[in-house]
């Protein structure tokens, strides 16, 4: 009941206050895909077409507008991205659509790097415009300030570095992991790596890889199995099997006296690395919050009294808006000359 007290206790701070207790920017560079788009100069961004079109869309124009406008948002990136170019008042319909214009102003790296890996197909525009407005991480609740493009999801930097169903998997490894045929990956959303320098550690990809979503196999591995008791089994036979055929086959070699070298089975869970795994980077885009009431864009920034910490609730990686800072303040007290006192 004490700490409860000194929860409603806790002052509302000022933007000033805020200021001096945070900072915006670490010193260091993450390597995301943003980084590895070509630069595109600002004026062919979203600039709606200066000339009147000449042609119509025929059944299409019968709409009412709205009715357009709706069916437009529900379309896929990819789809909706093409359908632009069809003719200049595709063009129009596109760049006056809200929801486009929406993304085109505050995360237009973001639909950039979605079509760059190839996920456009899986991502609609209204839902990607959702995650503008949805500022928590999906996994833990903090401020999530990147996105996860494989499946547009809004995540942190400790869940995205952290959890495996953030680590994108080759279609070959997400086939032996979750026993899936052929068919299954055809599924499965999927990206094609942009080539480059990834991570906070500099990890190259050097390979314009394709690589499959970790969650959506998984489910579609517990789909055909029946239960994940099953599924893990099911890849846990198969795994022994594949062992016992390679142990067999080194007997026999040196029965054999044969001098051939016989290539071990790569293991199932090779190390992570977590945030120096250059592949849990190739899909994460930096995005903003925008709220839906005031239009107000938040980035986020980090607390100055997690600086040395690498633990939660005070990890130095965690990040926070005005109104989150203060739930941290609440649970970890005050800060006073770089550190939170619980007092």
């Amino acid at each position: 009941m004490e700490s409860m007290g000194r929860a409603k206790e806790q002052p509302i701070l000022s933007p000033d206050d805020i200021e001096n207790l945070t900072y915006p920017n670490l010193n260091l560079n993450d390597h995301i895909v943003d980084e590895k788009l070509p630069v595109v100069a600002p004026c062919s961004a979203n600039t709606p077409a200066s000339t009147l079109p000449t042609a119509n869309l025929g059944a299409l124009d019968a709409l009412p507008l709205e009715l357009l406008q709706e069916i437009l948002c529900q379309l896929d990136l990819r789809t909706l991205t093409d359908f632009r170019y069809v003719n200049r008042r595709a063009t129009e319909l596109v760049d006056y659509l809200p929801q486009h214009r929406a993304i085109t102003t505050h995360a237009r790296n973001t639909l950039r790097a979605i079509l760059g890996i190839g996920t456009g197909r899986w991502i609609t525009c209204k839902s990607l415009c959702q995650k503008l407005h949805t500022p928590r991480c999906e996994r833990c609740g903090d401020f999530g300030s990147y996105l996860y493009l494989l499946t547009c999801k809004r995540v942190c930097f400790l869940c995205m570095s952290q959890d495996q169903l953030f680590l994108p998997l080759s279609p070959n490894r997400a086939r032996r992991k979750f026993g899936l045929e052929y068919g299954d990956l055809k599924t499965l959303p999927r990206m094609r790596a942009i080539r480059g320098i990834y991570s906070p550690n500099s990890k190259r990809v050097a390979t314009r890889c394709i690589l499959v979503d970790h969650e959506s196999a998984l489910r579609a591995g517990v789909a055909r199995h029946g239960s994940l008791t099953a599924m893990n089994e099911y890849v846990a036979g198969k795994e022994a099997q594949k062992l016992h055929a390679y142990n067999a086959t080194v007997v026999a070699a040196q029965q054999s006296g044969s001098c051939k070298r016989r290539r071990r089975p790569a293991v199932l869970d090779p190390f992570d690395g977590h945030s120096g795994n250059p592949f849990r980077f190739v899909a994460i885009s930096r995005v903003p919050s925008v709220s839906r009431a005031s239009g107000k864009v938040e980035w986020g920034f980090y607390c100055v009294g997690c600086r040395k910490s690498k633990c939660r609730p005070q990890h130095w990686r965690r990040k926070f808006t005005a109104v989150s800072f203060h739930e941290h303040l609440k649970q970890c007290g005050n800060i006073r000359r770089g550190q939170h006192h619980l007092d």
